[in-house]
């Protein structure tokens, strides 16, 4: 890392760069997609099904449960645990995400009357307390809803994780140490774009196995640049 740059600073440095290289194209990423309707639930049933597969199979497990079940606590709740698995088995772990998916579903169908956006409004700690309590629903999956529903969060996945420890934006391997870091790095506006920046480079040029560091953007302000070749 570049000495005297640091904070805010690397934070707006590091995303020109990756603009400079990425674009954030459609069809991408299925929390983003749903997140284009303004259904927040939607966004967070995308979510679960993204855990542990790629985004091809999230959309097609997301396509084909939204086809014949439908992505509405109520619909999802009626359809039972059985017939969400069936939809959504093209991502992988389908019982475990069926169930998850179910159980929040009763949650916002119970306490909030089928809408998410209730729960929302209460902020960040509710929702936090709330979904934590759904077994198969963890700290990175709330984070995705809270960044696509407007709260300043950068959510944490194995590319982020990765790419900020090579860059040595975050000491640590735990989740929140690694959030908190790029929260310090990242103003609260740009986090949600910075997760997804991260992620881009993360799949395409900073890979876990043979990174490509001769065409990475970030490669100037990067410790870990060619160590890994």
């Amino acid at each position: 890392m570049e000495r005297g740059i640091g904070g805010y600073e690397l934070g707006n440095r590091i995303l020109a760069l990756l603009r400079s290289r990425f674009k954030l194209g459609e069809g991408e990423f299925a929390a983003l997609e749903a997140g284009k309707s303004g259904d927040p639930f939607k966004v967070l049933v995308a979510t679960i099904i993204s855990q542990n597969t790629n985004e091809r199979n999230t959309f097609r497990a997301l396509e084909r449960l939204e086809a014949e079940v439908g992505v509405e606590p109520g619909g999802i709740l009626a359809a039972g645990v059985e017939a969400v698995e069936r939809a959504i088995s093209a991502a992988g772990l389908q019982r475990q995400k069926a169930e998850a998916i179910v159980a929040a579903a009763k949650l916002v169908a119970e306490r909030y009357g089928g809408d998410l956006g209730k729960l929302l409004e209460l902020g960040e700690e509710a929702v936090r307390r709330e979904l934590g309590s759904v077994r198969g629903i963890g700290e990175k999956t709330i984070d995705v809803l809270l960044a696509f529903s407007g709260f300043p969060v950068v959510p944490v996945d194995t590319h982020v994780k990765r790419v900020a420890g090579r860059l040595g934006l975050a000491r640590g391997s735990s989740y929140r140490n690694v959030r908190e870091a790029l929260h310090r790095v990242f103003r609260e506006e740009v986090r949600l774009e910075a997760h997804l920046l991260l992620i881009k480079l993360g799949r395409e040029v900073c890979r876990a196995r043979k990174p490509l560091c001769g065409e990475c953007p970030l490669s100037q302000l990067c410790p870990s640049a060619f160590k890994e070749q």
